[in-house]
């Protein structure tokens, strides 16, 4: 996949894109232009969104074609809404993302993870 530098390598601040260049016409247009939402996430991100994409957002089919689990999926899919959809329910993805990796890790069962939800809603 392409990566474009989202950052300077010399000081770490934000870079713009200032100008486009079609090589074989010679076409320039110049301007201040944004990076765009999806390249503001990481390769892998970007990675992940391509298979959930493709595979219609059926997240069996993601754990397959990953090989990864259902908790996986859903703190992955999580992560990307955090970056794409930043105001959209505050605290909530964390919290249920918190409780995936509790269940990932065996610490807590599907039942206490349904329990803890219940409570915070």
């Amino acid at each position: 996949m392409n990566q474009r530098l989202k950052q300077c390598p010399t000081c770490n601040s934000s870079l713009e894109i200032i100008e486009y260049h079609c090589p074989k016409c010679d076409t320039t247009i110049k301007g201040r232009f944004s990076i765009g939402d999806l390249a503001s996430l990481s390769i892998s991100q970007q990675e992940f969104v391509k298979v959930f994409v493709c595979n219609g957002g059926n997240i069996k089919e993601v754990e397959k074609a990953l090989g990864i689990s259902y908790p996986t999926v859903k703190n992955r899919l999580s992560e990307v809404s955090g970056v794409l959809c930043p105001q959209s329910r505050p605290g909530f993805e964390d919290f249920s993302t918190e409780i995936l990796e509790e269940i990932e890790k065996g610490d807590i069962s599907v039942d206490e993870a349904i329990e803890k939800l219940k409570k915070r809603s």
